[in-house]
């Protein structure tokens, strides 16, 4: 008869799990990952790995899920930092940066787009949405202050997007380095920043792709005489 386990320990087997699959995914890919291996690197049968998720799929959302909490932690925390909405953002922005670097794999997965179709799990979906209120928490209080201008769901998704783009071309070897990485980030968040203050004081009738690059003025035309 199997012994009766408890939830610390199907919590702490899970984690088990979870942080061996990480590598894995990472160095094979997801395809090139079976439940096997994941057992065998825990040194246990796919038997007892089958007892905790039901396929490998589950396994995969398990660990995106806890790559966003901890990503999630770490911004939280950033967020907590300071009263001064301008420090807070700033707090944010490094912590990013570092997590990102820190945790390549893990960032992979979190983002990883043939993935991202992975529904129904509960886990998961929790983790997803604590990231988008997460990225969004020091986003508002700069709107409050004036530093932003603009609707905090829309500004925090562009500092996100930005934030996520510019980490990407580090991973894929196109920025330089960590330093130049930092560099473009600091310079891109002043930028939105700056550019809200723009879109808010344009008249109705400018577009933002005015803005950003505006049309040159038409030559006058010489009438034949």
């Amino acid at each position: 008869m199997r012994p009766v386990l408890t939830d610390e320990e199907v919590t702490e087997f899970r984690a088990d799990v979870c942080r061996v699959a990480e590598v894995l995914f990472a160095r094979h890919g997801v395809d090139g990952v079976t439940m096997r291996q994941i057992a065998a690197e825990l040194d246990c049968s796919p038997t007892t790995a089958y007892r905790y998720f039901k396929n490998k799929e589950e396994i995969l959302a398990a660990v995106r899920a806890a790559a966003f909490n901890r990503f999630c932690g770490v911004i939280e925390e950033a967020t907590r930092s300071s009263l001064d909405p301008r420090k807070s953002a700033r707090n944010v922005g490094q912590a990013y940066l570092n997590f990102a670097l820190e945790n390549p794999d893990a960032y992979r997965m979190m983002f990883d787009v043939s993935q991202a179709a992975v529904i129904g799990n509960v886990e998961l979906t929790a983790a997803l949405a604590r990231a988008r209120r997460s990225m969004l928490a020091y986003v508002a209080p700069m709107i409050d202050k004036g530093i932003l201008r603009g609707e905090t769901h829309a500004l925090g998704q562009m500092m996100w997007a930005s934030a996520h783009g510019l980490v990407m071309l580090r991973l894929s070897g196109v920025v330089a380095d960590d330093a130049e990485l930092r560099q473009l980030h600091e310079r891109t968040m002043s930028a939105l920043v700056r550019g809200t203050h723009q879109l808010a004081s344009a008249t109705p009738r400018t577009s933002a792709s005015e803005l950003i690059s505006p049309v040159p003025a038409r030559k006058a035309i010489r009438k034949a005489p």
